[in-house]
């Protein structure tokens, strides 16, 4: 039996349009929105330019991850490391949502590599709204961008290289605008 019985398709679709309007980084203050969906977006925007041809269970397993939020929200993660929340009571009840939305479960079909990919790329994505919002003055997530900054660094050996390289090649990206039509330099 499903904690979360969803039945039909009008349904299912409706769960996953409300999942991804939920406000990620909902403890700090954020300039703007910072929602599922555009995390979810930018993630699969990131694999198309790092990894052109990746497995489609990959893709499908980032359009997945934070899904299940719909129901739980955003748990930020020191909320998980101080075990504030049982982090694999909430895993396998995030499992059975996704199997209840989509009838399996992506991240369960992920190699070791694929798993390298998309914890790189959701960590990663956190970073670069980061930066936006630090481009934009908010000082607030400076403690943030460190602490993944940290976590990035000491932790290597979960992210898939060119993941990593594209970290690293940010360090000494300015993170200005692009221009518009128009524009010169």
């Amino acid at each position: 039996m499903s904690i979360y019985p969803l039945e039909g398709l009008v349904n299912k679709v409706k769960f996953s349009r409300e999942a991804a309007a939920v406000r990620r980084c909902h403890t700090l203050p954020i300039i703007g929105e910072y929602i599922v969906g555009g995390h979810s977006f930018n993630m699969i925007q990131m694999l198309r330019l790092l990894h052109p041809d990746p497995p489609i269970r990959l893709v499908w397993a980032i359009q997945e991850h934070d899904v299940p939020e719909r129901l739980t929200g955003d748990i930020p993660a020191p909320t998980k490391w101080f075990k504030i929340v049982d982090k694999e009571h909430l895993t396998q009840a995030e499992m059975e949502i996704n199997e209840e939305i989509f009838g399996w479960v992506a991240e369960l079909k992920l190699t070791e590599e694929d798993l390298k990919w998309l914890k790189g790329l959701d960590i990663l994505e956190l970073y670069l709204f980061c930066k936006d919002q630090e481009m934009m003055g908010n000082r607030n997530i400076l403690v943030m961008k460190a602490r993944i900054d940290r976590f990035i660094n000491r932790e290597k050996h979960l992210f898939a290289p060119e993941v990593l390289n594209f970290y690293f090649n940010l360090q000494d990206h300015s993170w200005q605008m692009c221009p518009d039509l128009g524009d010169t330099e």
